[in-house]
């Protein structure tokens, strides 16, 4: 039996994960999902808890990271060469790009669900909404569209988590980075996977 181990960064990312996962995943995969307090913490992670749990039959790897203003690239070498040397199972890396917050972007049907005075219709099609990926603040774009966190200065980020993860839809998602969390995820999955080389993670 394949058991997912998917290790994230922070909380909010984990509660995503644990509402998306049983959408994604045949009932024959089982899954834990560890959420870390910072990319040190999750780093730590990589040499302390992967390699026990790594050597349990039939365990897959997930290591997922927001890119923010750092070099992808950089980013999933970093993690690969800590994983080499401690993980014993398949892995995967998938770097999000840029927050999280890309991912509700990507799904403005989800947050207008949560928020009914978001008006979705004022932003697809636009320059900004073509390739959610590429905003660079995506946290503080959600701040500008949603009405009901007008005046804060920052997002609540946990608490907007919470609200929208039971709604996200796994299919049709604008963000590049969230679809191909999900393709990485099913190819993870496979009997037949094998951990591809850093440059093509």
């Amino acid at each position: 039996m394949i058991h997912l181990h998917v290790f994230t960064e922070e909380s909010s990312a984990g509660i995503v994960f644990n509402s998306l996962l049983p959408a994604i995943l045949p009932e024959s995969v089982t899954f834990s999902v560890y959420s870390h307090q910072g990319k040190e913490d999750l780093k730590k992670a990589l040499t302390t808890t992967v390699p026990s749990l790594s050597k349990i039959p039939g365990a897959r790897i997930l290591i997922t990271q927001d890119q923010d203003n750092d070099d992808c690239t950089l980013v999933k070498k970093q993690l690969s060469n800590l994983l080499n040397t401690t993980c014993h199972s398949p892995f995967l890396i998938r770097v999000i790009c840029r927050e999280l917050e890309s991912w509700f972007l990507g799904d403005l049907s989800a947050l207008e669900a949560i928020f009914p005075r978001v008006r979705p219709e004022k932003y697809r099609g636009t320059q900004k909404f073509r390739n959610v990926d590429d905003i660079k603040k995506p946290s503080m774009m959600l701040l500008s569209i949603i009405p009901d966190y007008k005046g804060r200065t920052y997002l609540p980020k946990l608490e907007l988590s919470q609200k929208i993860a039971p709604v996200l839809k796994y299919e049709n998602n604008s963000s590049v980075s969230f679809r191909h969390v999900v393709s990485g995820i099913k190819k993870l999955i496979a009997e037949d996977f094998a951990t591809p080389s850093t440059t093509n993670r």
